[in-house]
């Protein structure tokens, strides 16, 4: 992903103004994302730091050890489809948010795909997800101070 540094919008009567206003993000957008993740993290384990918690999800799923067995497989799966939800809910409501269109239409479809009864199928989707989240938040926390 290339990094480019974008200028947050100061207030919201410079929203849609100027050149690049589609590419500007909103640093409360993001909060509030970030917020809503800390939340459901914390209803389900408030001994674990939200953040790490997610990024150790993540890293269970994608990272060059993951092997994982059914009974993780249907632990996380529906963990990270809250935090799907919740990051491509902003996504769409609030363009500002960082997060480009592009990004949102291509996992737009496991919004409402159901998760597979059968293991492989099971983990390949729980893979895509994490994929999409992790695409999702890079956008949204690229350019966080």
């Amino acid at each position: 992903m290339t990094s480019t540094t974008l200028a947050p919008v100061a207030d919201a009567s410079q929203a849609g103004q100027g050149a690049n206003s589609a590419y500007r993000t909103d640093d409360r957008v993001k909060a509030r994302v970030l917020a809503g993740v800390r939340e459901r993290f914390l209803l389900e384990s408030p001994d674990v730091p939200i953040i790490d918690a997610l990024f150790e999800d993540l890293e269970s799923i994608l990272g060059q050890d993951a092997d994982l067995e059914a009974a993780r497989v249907s632990e996380l799966t529906p963990r990270l489809h809250a935090v799907f939800r919740r990051v491509m809910y902003v996504a769409r409501q609030h363009p500002h948010s960082g997060i480009r269109p592009a990004t949102v239409e291509a996992y737009r479809s496991l919004l409402v795909e159901r998760f597979p009864p059968v293991f492989l199928p099971a983990l390949a989707h729980l893979r895509r997800l994490a994929m999409a989240v992790s695409d999702l938040l890079d956008e949204l926390l690229e350019d966080m101070p």
